[in-house]
């Protein structure tokens, strides 16, 4: 990434610090970062995104709070960092880029409790067994790093390699997920922002923050220290968020990323079968709405109100053309 701090100047400068410094006091990033100045997540960290794993060196050294002394490293190291530090693409989102790099300038400290080496050597001992076909890890392919976004894990492709496959999992659990925008057709702009977020229970698909969300967010970043706005994040997908894109669609055929470089796609778009979900697709929800508007039960009284089925109506137009229901309800002017 390209050091362009430099034409960030007055205002837009001051703003940038504001925003980045409201970010870091935030609940979620100190526990983020003292994750990662700790060595490693906490058991509740990791299986919230990752199925259990019984050998895992969170489970066999019983991580399940943070050590002593790495929440006020974390407070220690907010208070003495320096935005100059940090690289940015000019026209990126600023501050969830400031909150990646952090990460990832911290994952590079190797300074924790538990050091770096602690789990590779625990994952070169998984893919040895892997190569042996051993039968528990027939399936398994462990992340290059303890932190580690499901989605946004090829240091290969990343400047600054398993630091910036850490600095992605900084930030999808400060905000929710990896931030992402529509590029648009050049590929340069920064439009609509998507989340990307990783929770088992969550939704694969990428969803917006709602206006009220995004607005609440505005109101966060840009409040002064003596009376800080109540912070909305991290913001986890529910049926208000959308409408939702699959990440394959997202990314192959609709500019939707932030880097190019930061995810790998399979050759062929997912078989529509595979991702029917109403987490993933709240529309479906809609769709049922809809199925059963005109039917009563037992005692004759409608399943579905008239007024509930005019609302649905209405939500279910709100998809992309990724979702399985577009070619039904989709708008075509799109």
């Amino acid at each position: 990434m390209n050091t362009n701090l430099d034409v960030l100047e007055g205002d837009h400068r001051n703003a940038l610090d504001r925003a980045v410094t409201n970010i870091l006091s935030t609940k979620g990033a100190e526990l983020a970062y003292a994750q990662m100045l700790d060595g490693l997540p906490t058991q509740d960290s990791l299986w919230d995104s990752f199925r259990f794993v019984e050998d895992h060196p969170v489970e066999t050294i019983g991580h399940s709070e943070i050590c002593p002394g790495f929440i006020e490293k974390a407070r220690e190291h907010r208070l003495q960092f320096e935005l100059g530090r940090l690289d940015f693409e000019t026209k990126a989102k600023l501050v969830a880029i400031a909150c990646h790099q952090i990460g990832a300038y911290i994952y590079d400290l190797d300074e924790g409790a538990h050091k770096n080496k602690l789990y590779q050597d625990w994952r070169n001992k998984v893919l040895k067994e892997k190569e042996q076909d051993v039968e528990e890890r027939r399936f398994y392919n462990p992340p290059p790093t303890a932190f580690a976004h499901t989605s946004y894990r090829y240091p290969e492709q990343y400047p600054r390699g398993l630091a910036d496959v850490a600095g992605y999992w900084a930030e999808s659990k400060i905000f929710g997920g990896v931030v992402v925008f529509d590029r648009g057709e050049t590929e340069e702009e920064c439009k609509s922002m998507w989340i990307h977020g990783d929770l088992i229970n969550g939704p694969m698909t990428l969803y917006p923050p709602t206006k009220e969300q995004f607005d609440s967010l505005i109101n966060f970043l840009m409040s002064p220290p003596e009376s800080i706005a109540e912070c909305p994040l991290p913001i986890h997908g529910t049926k208000i968020n959308r409408p939702r894109w699959h990440p394959w669609h997202a990314f192959a055929e609709y500019h939707i990323f932030r880097d190019r470089y930061e995810r790998k796609l399979l050759p062929q778009p997912p078989r529509q079968g595979c991702i029917q979900d109403c987490t993933d697709w709240p529309e479906y929800s809609d769709r049922q709405v809809l199925v059963f508007y005109g039917h009563v039960n037992d005692q004759g009284e409608p399943y579905v109100t008239e007024e509930e089925c005019d609302a649905a109506e209405e939500r279910i137009r709100n998809i992309t053309p990724s979702s399985p229901l577009w070619r039904t309800f989709g708008d075509r002017s799109l």
